[in-house]
């Protein structure tokens, strides 16, 4: 295991950051965070709820910039990018939704082909092929002209993989991708995001609670607490971690460094304050 201190490699990284602060109405939801995607591998990002794993999203994609430090993806400085150069950016990005986020007013052929039709100037004819080629690498090809309402939580999950892959983005997120599914989908969805990362050459980041899938899926952990990494590495090296906070969350204790109650006043004083008041 390496501990968050530790030197990060930026030559292959897709995406860094580097001694993030942020703050949301004075809470700090990063303390000077450092952490590094690599190219081509499938990073997760693993805490308890509250440590801003899906805030970390947002500021790798652009939609929130940092108090202070630097986020740069793809070797470019989120905050030197005019709105165009980040538009492009993105475009370069997928995002697997955690409800998925289909449209419910069109059918799973016209919600795949939606970024399509926004981003890029084709002929129907490649549009059409592009959308069957995408459905069918997720095994929904049959289920172009169904309607969302009509997909079972694993199918709207994998049609919502499709339209995250039409663009051919180079990197890929996926916040929380095994909600709610069924330990069959479940299965179905982690083998296609192992097999899309290798066969599409992509970098995959998961944010995720699942630590089996995670784990099963991961090339590189990182645990988020407090504002920082506490620890990173492999799998296996995390699970051989004698650190508290990394056997609390792996194993699922209620006992260790993580609180079950928010902060709070004293209880007998603030009960007692409160027949005082009465």
């Amino acid at each position: 295991m390496v501990l968050a201190d530790a030197s990060l490699a930026s030559v292959s990284a897709a995406a860094r950051l580097s001694e993030v602060h942020y703050q949301v109405r004075g809470h700090a939801v990063f303390k000077g965070l450092d952490l590094s995607i690599e190219r081509g591998k499938i990073t997760a990002i693993m805490g308890p709820s509250g440590t801003g794993k899906t805030t970390l999203l947002r500021l790798i994609t652009g939609q929130l910039q940092p108090d202070s430090g630097v986020v740069s993806v793809d070797g470019e400085d989120l905050a030197g990018l005019k709105t165009d150069q980040l538009y492009a950016l993105r475009q370069r990005m997928g995002m697997l939704f955690q409800n998925g986020a289909l449209l419910t007013d069109l059918d799973v052929y016209e919600n795949v082909a939606f970024p399509l039709r926004e981003h890029a100037d084709l002929p129907e004819s490649l549009v059409s092929r592009i959308v069957l080629m995408k459905l069918q690498s997720v095994g929904l090809r049959g289920a172009a002209r169904l309607m969302p309402s009509e997909l079972s939580g694993g199918m709207a999950r994998r049609v919502a993989l499709a339209r995250a892959i039409v663009m051919d983005p180079k990197i890929l997120i996926y916040d929380e991708p095994f909600a709610g599914l069924d330990p069959i989908a479940m299965g179905v969805v982690l083998r296609l995001i192992r097999n899309m990362n290798q066969a599409l050459g992509l970098t995959s980041i998961v944010v995720s609670h699942d630590v089996h899938e995670v784990t099963a899926l991961a090339d590189t952990v990182y645990l988020l607490s407090e504002g920082r990494v506490v620890a990173s590495g492999s799998p296996a090296g995390l699970h051989e971690s004698k650190e508290p906070m990394v056997r609390q969350f792996l194993t699922g204790g209620e006992e260790g460094p993580v609180p079950f109650h928010y902060p709070a006043p004293d209880y007998a004083e603030q009960m007692l304050a409160q027949e005082v008041s009465q």
